[in-house]
């Protein structure tokens, strides 16, 4: 791994799973990690635990549940205050949820948390983003996500399905990444998409019934890696010179995946983009080359 001296990265779910792991590489490599978890005495556990590990400044520590708009702009305001530029945001956290639940904001968790979390956080740090030499925006996917997008079945309208949720929410990540791509071209900030693949970590543990058991079930097979495993393509996307102005792609197993037909869709993206623009109340987006007004 390079020299990661002087960079400041932000991770989301770095408290465990892959989140961790590639935080602590991070963290070894020299970056000041600031961490946004949701769980305080989780996330202090793992920041302490960092701290024991980290080769640059202690790793910060900012509380936030990712499906509450409220939460993630407060976390936004104390990065803000703290940071002057970030040079990396590693949007890694997500769940899974056995029903339609909703946030505190009335929006099917899902949703709230794999998609408008990542979105909203973005738009709220992209001054900091902007103002670092070379910054990266890596957003953290799956390989299984959906063939298409379901404007009418966005938060479970029609049906909900966990399975189906959660695919259409990677699906959101890697539109709203190209998107990204598309809007900060000619400007110093990539968006990137990672998988960790299957990896056997904590993610689902809040399932319950058969849902649970199945997850139990398939972390057991072989196809799925160690959280360490996973975490390599992140810290590949987020750190490897040969990405260095990069923008737009997804990797998988620290190679380039090609991705399906729907995700190169730019009037589907941009149409996503403004839903989830109206849904998080910004009064507009990233635009192309220009900062947003976010709040």
């Amino acid at each position: 791994m390079i020299d990661m001296h002087s960079k400041i990265v932000v991770v989301t779910g770095a408290n465990s799973g892959v989140g961790f792991v590639a935080a602590k590489q991070l963290a070894e490599a020299g970056a000041e990690i600031v961490m946004v978890c949701r769980d305080p005495g989780r996330g202090e556990t793992a920041r302490a635990r960092l701290a024991e590990s980290a080769t640059g400044p202690a790793p910060q520590l900012f509380i936030a549940d990712l499906s509450s708009q409220e939460d993630i702009r407060d976390a936004a305001r104390d990065i803000h205050f703290t940071h002057d530029r970030i040079d990396v945001l590693l949007n890694n956290a997500g769940s899974v949820f056995n029903k339609g639940e909703r946030s505190v904001d009335g929006i099917e968790k899902t949703f709230a948390t794999n998609h408008l979390a990542p979105f909203l956080l973005t738009n709220l740090l992209q001054d900091q983003l902007l103002a670092a030499p070379a910054a990266r925006v890596v957003t953290v996917a799956s390989e299984i996500y959906s063939r298409k997008l379901d404007f009418e079945n966005l938060q479970g309208e029609r049906s909900y399905n966990l399975f189906k949720a959660y695919q259409q929410s990677k699906l959101c990540n890697v539109l709203f990444a190209f998107e990204l791509a598309r809007r900060l071209d000619d400007t110093n900030v990539t968006s990137n998409v990672a998988s960790p693949g299957p990896s056997k970590t904590g993610f689902g543990a809040n399932l319950t019934g058969p849902p649970r058991t199945f997850a139990r079930i398939m972390k057991a097979t072989p196809r799925f890696g160690t959280p360490e495993r996973g975490a390599r393509t992140l810290v590949y996307a987020a750190t490897d010179p040969e990405l260095d102005g990069v923008t737009g792609h997804f990797y998988y197993k620290e190679s380039e995946l090609v991705t399906k037909p729907v995700t190169r869709n730019a009037e589907i993206a941009a149409r996503l983009w403004q839903i989830s623009d109206e849904m998080c109340g910004l009064g507009q987006g990233l635009q192309q080359g220009t900062p947003a007004l976010s709040s």
